[in-house]
């Protein structure tokens, strides 16, 4: 190894991250590092981090009462001799598994394995707080971070494509009413409403995936903490979602999610979870009801982002029926913990 290069790895340090001290360096990481896929969808990493320092007294008071919300922002950095991070990993406890994200390294300091150091030693950081999974997302066209992953031992168990639409392209869409023998609800946070919404969500979710990461019931099921909480969480965030159910024969066969956004640079999001044996009838008047609620309910102009996994192909030929342009595929990939 030459002098040059032994001083090069001199130069840079790993440690933890502090949430308050290195949000704006950060930022500025993830700015540079994905420049195309923030402009393409619309998104400040600025608003978002901003988000969760609104959400930070919230976290550490929940923090108090459950040792995993302790770790919603850890994380590592790599900085250089002037002190600039120039790599970094997100590890956060999301309530069902550990997710790795903001796995970024600067242009001027890849292949030297810092990513690999990175995800390393936040696979470790989970695996000491008593972690049973990690997932994370990867760009299907970034070879090369997708063979790291692989080779640290994640598993390719899904794929999802995210799409947006112009906010511009709301105007003009005209209502379409459901079937008559369907019928749509407000939605209601009853325990044999989550129940429906778990057992939605098992049957939309194909058995190869289930096999590897089964649909975990605690998603609808939220410890009575979070549900106490959750009205505090919504008003610091200014979340104003409309969430409908679609009944059919007293089944649930749908459950719609539409989330405006409150600050300019955060886009508008739609969530549809449909029974696939009601997907033919219900993709297109669906999808129309939520644009129509977006534009009834928004205050920005911004991007409306809405994703499904890629192989369901009726509903993203429905989606750019309307406008909707795909942005990106992302493989969803999963580690499991043996202890």
């Amino acid at each position: 190894m030459s002098d040059q290069v032994k001083s090069e790895k001199s130069e840079l340090k790993m440690r933890e991250w502090d949430f308050e001290k290195d949000h704006e360096k950060v930022t500025k990481l993830l700015d540079v590092v994905f420049e195309k896929e923030l402009q393409s969808k619309g998104l400040d990493v600025k608003v978002v981090f901003d988000e969760f320092k609104a959400m930070l007294p919230l976290m550490n008071f929940i923090g108090f009462f459950s040792k995993n919300f302790k770790h919603t922002l850890d994380g590592f950095v790599f900085e250089n001799e002037k002190g600039e991070i120039i790599a970094s990993v997100n590890i956060s406890y999301s309530l069902f598994y550990w997710e790795v994200a903001m796995v970024a390294t600067h242009p001027d300091y890849r292949r030297r394995g810092l990513a690999r150091q990175l995800v390393t030693a936040a696979i470790d950081h989970a695996k000491k707080h008593g972690a049973k999974m990690c997932v994370l997302e990867v760009l299907d066209i970034n070879e090369p971070a997708y063979k790291l992953y692989r080779n640290l031992g994640f598993v390719h168990y899904d794929s999802i494509t995210r799409q947006k639409l112009e906010y511009s392209k709301l105007a003009g869409i005209q209502e379409q009413n459901l079937p008559q023998e369907y019928e749509i609800r407000k939605f209601n946070r009853k325990k044999r409403t989550n129940q429906a919404r778990f057992e939605l969500d098992q049957r939309r979710t194909p058995e190869e995936v289930q096999t590897f990461h089964p649909v975990d019931r605690g998603r609808y099921f939220k410890p009575l903490l979070i549900r106490l909480l959750r009205p505090i969480a919504k008003i610091l965030l200014k979340i104003k979602r409309v969430d409908n159910l679609i009944y059919h024969e007293g089944k649930l066969v749908a459950d719609i999610s539409v989330s405006p956004s409150s600050k300019k640079g955060s886009p508008h999001r739609i969530d549809l979870m449909i029974d696939p044996n009601h997907c033919q009838v219900l993709s297109e008047p669906l999808l129309v009801h939520s644009l129509l609620t977006l534009e009834n309910n928004s205050s920005t102009d911004d991007n409306v982002i809405l994703e499904f996994r890629t192989h369901e192909i009726k509903q993203l030929e429905i989606t750019r029926i309307y406008g909707f342009e795909d942005i990106e595929t992302m493989h969803l990939l999963g580690l499991k913990i043996i202890e």
